[in-house]
């Protein structure tokens, strides 16, 4: 990885990006025709843990915000509002080289 881009992806603040993505998990989950356990599920975390995280009772972590967030970014209506919203800071796309226009 360039230098840029592991100067950009530290300067990230990762707890504003998993404090929003928990925050809009649940409204994200209906758009997708799901729920917070649902999206739990489908990524194999602990379905009680990510309602919590969605109600703000639990404090998200890293690995849980990468999963969530790749889950939502291979479905089209997750990934509609991971953009809408800014949920995937262009740091770390460029930190992973994520083609937003790939499929």
């Amino acid at each position: 990885m360039p230098d840029m881009f592991a100067d950009e992806l530290n300067s990230l603040n990762r707890d504003e990006v998993m404090g929003r993505l928990a925050l809009k998990l649940p409204m994200i989950s209906g758009e997708m025709g799901t729920t917070p356990a649902g999206i739990a599920e489908r990524t194999g975390l602990d379905a009680e843990r990510v309602r919590n995280i969605a109600a703000g009772r639990r404090k998200m972590k890293w690995s849980e915000y990468m999963s969530i967030l790749f889950l939502l970014w291979n479905d089209e209506k997750g990934r509609e509002q991971v953009e809408k919203l800014g949920l995937f800071p262009e740091a770390l796309k460029n930190a992973m080289s994520v083609n937003r226009n790939a499929h």
